[in-house]
Formats: C-alpha cells, structure tokens, sequence
C-alpha cells in the first residue's frame, strides 16, 4: 500500500500523521510538489492525500492503483471529481476544518488516517463476503 502526501506544507504547525493500521505501507510526504513532480510521485500511489495541491485528470488517469483520494481540509475543489468517478475512485475530505491553525492540522492529521482505516476496514470486509 502506497499513500501520497502532496502538500503537508499548507499546513500549519507541525504536521504528523498517525500510523495507518496496516502491516505494510509505504508513506510519502511531501511539503510542496511542483506540478512537473506529481505524477512521477504519484503514478505508484493506491491513495492520494491533498490540502490544496491539484489532482488532476491526469494525475488520476496515470496512478494504476489509485482507489482513495483524501482532501486534507474541507474542499474538493482541487481534485477532478469527474475523472476520480469515471475511474471509481472514492474522494473523502475532513469537513469543517481548514489547516490554517496548528489544532486543526493535528485534527487534519487524525481525520485523515481515520478515514484511511475506514477505507481499509470497508474494503477488507467487502472482500471477505465476496
């Protein structure tokens, strides 16, 4: 399991995720990426995680694994929901924070690993009753 950070530097304070509950995982965190940079970070990538970084069609169309894609803050606008559907990827944001204070990066941060469980425990049980 691959999982993306493109942009922890919109955050504010210090931005450390908890661990994701899984055996193995690899986890890529990046403080800002250039747009020439995020798809050769991203091409290998089963979950994308942005504050405000685009994801674009491209982004998406080129990351074979890709089955989750997290908005760190409240809006998806920088991600192309389109593209994510057409490829039934699931997009998730943490509603209701931005991560313009330091406690809302820690609550960003626990969110975002939150929902990445979820995706991980729904998934699991999915499988097991197929």
């Amino acid at each position: 399991m691959n999982i993306v950070m493109l942009d922890s530097g919109q955050l504010s304070g210090d931005v450390d995720f908890p661990e994701v509950n899984l055996d193995k995982y690899g986890w890529s965190q990046f403080v800002s990426l250039d747009d020439s940079e995020i798809e050769e970070r991203c091409w290998r990538a089963d979950i994308i995680i942005s504050t405000n970084t685009p994801v674009t069609a491209k982004v998406i169309d080129g990351a074979f694994k890709l089955k989750l894609i997290i908005a760190a803050g409240d809006s998806t606008e920088h991600i192309d929901l389109d593209a994510a559907k057409s490829r039934d990827i699931l997009v998730t944001n943490v509603a209701g924070l931005t991560g313009d204070k330091p406690e809302h990066t820690e609550a960003i941060c626990k969110q975002v690993v939150e929902q990445i469980n979820d995706w991980l425990q729904k998934a699991a049980e999915s499988n097991t009753t197929t």
